[in-house]
């Protein structure tokens, strides 16, 4: 890669940028002398381009070699148009060839340019997650009030929820809604606790696997099987696990 620098001397002004390389250069040089690119006079890039790379070496600056080897290029196709027209050599440079290259390079560029703003609007879109601070209660007992455990499991889903609602306002894509009800949701727990005997709600019924009008469902029809004596829940921590094992009949 190029340094870059600023100097002036009797000769010229230039400016020496940051290139990634030739391609880079000559796209600059292109741009800089304000030429079709598909219609490129390339006699004009090579001089400058030739001006550029001996500014480099008066200022004993570090020049890689794939600079060098289009120099050389350069001066090859342009000393061909002074000569009478000969077959093609194998592997050589056209002056076609360049020009297509230098296209080429342009598209990926711009290319880049335009993934690189669609990547920084999808950080401001979505932004960094924000982390949740949340009071340490001690706690003395390890059964909880299931009201208690109900309100603050409710008000941690109403604040995603209104956190995506107002994202889904910038998505242009239709919602497909699903209903659920408590009896589906309870079944799916008895199953739970016919095979394991107990189980973890936060587990079974997550916002990974499922979304927050489903966790609500499923915890309304946990509070019912609770209030019916059919389950005993557990939570250590406020918002922590929720452990939920069957009652065994006397």
């Amino acid at each position: 890669m190029v340094n870059l620098l600023s100097l002036e001397t009797s000769k010229y002004n230039i400016k020496l940028e940051n290139f990634e390389g030739p391609l880079d250069l000559l796209l600059h040089l292109v741009t800089q002398n304000q030429m079709d690119i598909y219609d490129i006079n390339l006699n004009k890039i090579t001089d400058q381009y030739l001006d550029y790379i001996k500014t480099m070496q008066e200022l004993n600056l570090e020049i890689t070699s794939e600079f060098l080897v289009m120099a050389s290029n350069l001066l090859y196709i342009k000393s061909k148009k002074l000569l009478p027209k000969q077959d093609k050599v194998e592997d050589e440079l056209t002056e076609e060839e360049l020009i297509a290259q230098i296209i080429q390079y342009k598209q990926f560029k711009e290319g880049a340019i335009q993934f690189r703003e669609r990547y920084n609007q999808f950080k401001r879109f979505f932004g960094t997650p924000q982390k949740i601070e949340l009071p340490k209660l001690e706690l003395n007992d390890d059964k909880l009030d299931l009201n208690l455990i109900y309100d603050s499991y409710k008000n941690l889903i109403n604040k995603n929820q209104a956190r995506l609602n107002k994202n889904a306002k910038n998505i242009d894509r239709i919602a497909i809604v699903e209903t659920y009800s408590v009896g589906d949701s309870v079944k799916t727990m008895f199953k739970e606790l016919i095979k394991n005997s107990k189980f973890v709600f936060n587990k079974l019924f997550n916002n990974k696997r499922h979304d927050s009008k489903e966790v609500v469902t499923a915890f309304s029809g946990l509070l019912e099987m609770s209030r019916r004596s059919k389950v005993s829940t557990n939570q250590k921590e406020l918002f922590g696990d929720i452990y939920v094992e069957k009652i065994k009949k006397q």
